[in-house]
């Protein structure tokens, strides 16, 4: 084992964005590098720590038995090393920091312009990047990746993440002007009789309304699945499919798209909202500005609803 004096850090960063993603393309876009610095990063840390660290498999790149070993160690380790260059001197004003906030489509488009127009106020050079959450990607995603997420009440998150609940919004049914159901009563079996456009965050839909309906023994028909919230939106106006969503975006794009809502006739309890964080960053007086400034923009968009 060499020296620590001998050590390039970075190395270790490396290792921990390769253990995170298990492939060598997606570790190097984590830590920004190209793909041939990552392999010959993975190259140095095999000579480092006289071991394979990962093989190849059908499956991807698996890790060794020592690779596993090194992993909690080396993630505390890089805790501690943050927590050492964390300032407790903030000024917005001053501040160069690269904030990566983590959210869906919904809530970029829901809250993502009253939240960069009081960050950009305060902070003007400062940077916020904006990373889309997609299925379990909190949990695939190193600590040191995750700045802040935007999560609901069903978002996977890892262990130990700070949550601060930040407000609800109730689901809403959403169809065409033109649709046969504009003017009527929406019912259960009306609800069930047309298709259905969803969201989806990876994999099927997984939502309180099919949760509700199995309960119930009974499913909707799926007509129209995308990851983008607006192309659902565009489907539906020229469609007879329903949208089931929360109302901020698909109101104030109600004219443009000739939309109407009416309540959904299932007990579908309102999504709660929260700010989620990583340990490292609690006491960081930097994250704890953007938090708070985050919330409060998030907060004052809920309350027009």
């Amino acid at each position: 084992m060499a020296a620590l004096s001998q050590i390039d850090f970075k190395l270790l960063l490396c290792l921990n964005a390769l253990l995170t993603c298990k492939n060598v393309s997606r570790a190097a876009d984590e830590m920004h590098m190209s793909q041939p610095a990552m392999s010959r990063s993975l190259a140095k840390l095999r000579e480092l720590f006289d071991d394979p660290l990962f093989i190849r498999s059908s499956h991807g790149m698996e890790p060794t038995a020592r690779a596993i070993e090194l992993s909690q160690p080396l993630q505390c380790t890089l805790d501690q090393l943050s927590s050492l260059l964390i300032s407790q001197d903030f000024s917005a004003e001053h501040c160069l920091r690269n904030f990566r906030l983590h959210m869906s489509c919904y809530a970029s488009q829901a809250h993502l312009a009253s939240i960069a127009s009081a960050f950009y106020a305060q902070a003007p050079k400062a940077q916020l990047e904006i990373i889309d959450i997609r299925g379990k990607s909190l949990q695939h995603q190193s600590v040191q990746a995750i700045d802040l997420a935007f999560v609901n009440h069903t978002t996977f998150l890892p262990d130990n993440f700070h949550q601060l609940y930040v407000g609800n919004e109730k689901m809403y049914c959403f169809m065409s002007a033109e649709h046969p159901m504009a003017d009527k009563a929406l019912d259960l079996q009306s609800f069930l009789r047309y298709p259905h456009a969803v969201v989806t965050l990876g994999g099927g839909p997984n939502t309180p309304i099919e949760s509700e309906l199995c309960s119930m023994g009974k499913s909707r028909k799926i007509g129209f699945r995308t990851p983008h919230y607006i192309s659902a939106l565009e489907v539906v106006t020229k469609s007879e499919m329903f949208f089931s969503t929360p109302p901020i975006v698909p109101q104030g794009f109600a004219k443009q798209f000739n939309l109407v809502s009416k309540e959904i006739p299932l007990q579908i309890p309102a999504y709660r909202y929260y700010l989620s964080w990583p340990p490292t960053l609690h006491k960081d007086p930097a994250h704890q500005w953007l938090r708070e400034l985050c919330a409060k923009a998030i907060r004052a968009n809920l309350n027009t609803i």
